[in-house]
């Protein structure tokens, strides 16, 4: 299998790694990060700026308003963000909730979401975390239902118009879309590790119709889940690329500082270690894409070189993470330095849609029984 990227693929890692080092430096984040008001860790001027590149249509059929592109096209895009700390809310409303609408919506739902998805006018936030972890029940009322239920830390809630909920109806699982300004929805906005921004939400008797449950009454937990694991392969790019930066400037960083009159770099013990922290970046990389290149695969695969994704890559990142602060000593803490955000940064893409151990033991139980595809942790709620 060739795994080169071709002309197109190398155009648009260029074009994003360029644009993303010209307009999104550190200092521009940190003053993102300083605003307290209700777009706080982003900006709404970035937001159309990758509008119209064609970044937030990148995935979608050219039917619906998108430029047909896939998986790998995303995690270039991907990788690029984690490399530039990037805060705006492209995985919860391109990655996921807009692959999820494309996948199982009506036509009437995708005519009116993907196309003002692409344009930057619409951002959805996904209020659910692994398959089995659906927190919302959705009880009959009249020609509708009822959504109760509660999560915390809904990830870029704050700065999205509307909500992809999936909610338990009977024995099987729906998604609906609601307005994050609905009667008896609640948000209370914070913080996340990472800079950005996410809320805790409360659904108290929330009336929907038909209407927004995406594709009508079929059972959706397969969609789901496919579409939190393609969301799983694109953080791993991401977490690759933020991976990638931690080694670059760490080796930057032994290169200037001198210790006994000369470069610490020069010293083994440290030449060592960059050696490993280097290898651990390639191993990163090289799982996350045999997850990206799997992402529309049979269910198996798909699971097996996601989860071996999320474990390896988890992994990495905290080993390199760890590594570079000790190789930078006390100001490798600092909030003045990319290097603690980097590895913030990391720690929350640990944490996401399971954990590192959760993922370790799915891909465990896959390669011990392909048959059940792990099946039974898969369905158990993510940490």
């Amino acid at each position: 299998m060739d795994l080169q990227r071709d002309t197109e693929h190398n155009l648009l890692a260029d074009s994003a790694e360029r644009m993303l080092s010209e307009n999104y430096d550190f200092s521009t984040r940190h003053g993102n990060q300083a605003d307290q008001g209700e777009n706080a860790a982003w900006a709404d001027d970035m937001w159309r700026q990758f509008a119209q590149l064609g970044w937030l249509a990148l995935p979608f059929a050219e039917e619906d308003g998108g430029l047909g592109a896939g998986m790998v096209e995303i995690s270039i895009l991907a990788e690029a963000f984690g490399r530039n700390l990037v805060t705006e809310p492209y995985m919860t409303t391109v990655v996921l909730s807009g692959g999820l609408i494309a996948a199982i919506g009506t036509p009437e739902q995708r005519a009116d979401t993907l196309p003002a998805i692409g344009e930057g006018t619409l951002r959805l936030a996904f209020m659910g975390g692994g398959l089995g972890d659906i927190s919302v029940d959705a009880a009959p009322s009249g020609d509708g239902y009822k959504l109760s239920g509660a999560r915390k830390s809904v990830i870029d809630a704050p700065m999205a118009a509307r909500l992809l909920v999936p909610a338990r109806i009977g024995d099987s699982a729906g998604i609906f879309m609601i307005d994050c300004d609905a009667t008896g929805v609640t948000l209370r906005p914070h913080r996340t590790l990472d800079g950005g921004r996410a809320a805790d939400v409360e659904l108290t008797g929330v009336n929907v119709s038909r209407a927004q449950l995406l594709g009508g009454l079929e059972d959706a937990s397969d969609a789901l889940g496919a579409a939190i694991d393609r969301t799983i392969a694109a953080l791993s790019a991401d977490a690759a690329g933020a991976i990638g930066k931690l080694v670059e400037e760490t080796l930057e960083y032994t290169k200037t500082r001198e210790q006994f009159g000369r470069p610490i770099s020069k010293f083994q013990v440290l030449a060592h270690r960059l050696v490993a922290m280097k290898v651990s970046e390639e191993e990163a990389r090289a799982v996350a894409t045999l997850a990206v290149l799997s992402a529309e695969a049979p269910a198996k695969m798909r699971r097996r070189a996601v989860s071996s994704a999320k474990s390896k890559v988890g992994r990495c990142a905290r080993f390199v993470g760890q590594n570079a602060i000790q190789t930078h000593g006390a100001i490798g803490t600092t909030a003045d330095l990319t290097i603690g955000n980097y590895v913030k940064r990391l720690m929350v893409f640990e944490a996401r849609y399971g954990s590192t151990a959760h993922h370790a033991e799915l891909y465990a139980a896959i390669i011990a029984d392909p048959d059940t595809a792990g099946a039974g942790l898969l369905l158990s709620p993510a940490a």
